[in-house]
């Protein structure tokens, strides 16, 4: 093989890994990309369940201060029935002392 030869068979290689070296450069570089875009999904996708996790948090709350209106509610709901209910028998029971009086006053 002469130096003419080699010189030819060089370019020829070169010629040949070019494309390919090229083609890898472009494969890396969008292999990058991908990472990025990844990268930023995955960032977003953290806030995303940062924010569920919060709200969650916070219907918990809401629910125990519900519950807890509620069974206030409920012990004044009660109470409000037992004052109810003693008043009208006190005003049942005047009621009658006034018709017995009336009773023996007139009879």
């Amino acid at each position: 093989m002469t130096y003419m030869d080699s010189s030819l068979l060089e370019i020829t290689i070169k010629d040949a890994l070019i494309p390919t070296c090229t083609q890898i450069v472009e494969s890396v570089n969008d292999l990058a990309q991908i990472m990025k875009d990844l990268s930023v999904l995955v960032i977003d996708q953290g806030t995303i369940v940062d924010r569920i996790d919060y709200n969650i948090q916070n219907a918990a709350a809401s629910v125990e201060a519900g519950v807890k209106q509620l069974e206030k509610a409920e012990r004044t709901q009660k109470k409000g029935g037992m004052v109810l209910c003693i008043i009208i028998l006190i005003c049942l029971c005047l009621f009658m002392i006034f018709m017995l009086v009336i009773k023996y006053l007139l009879f």
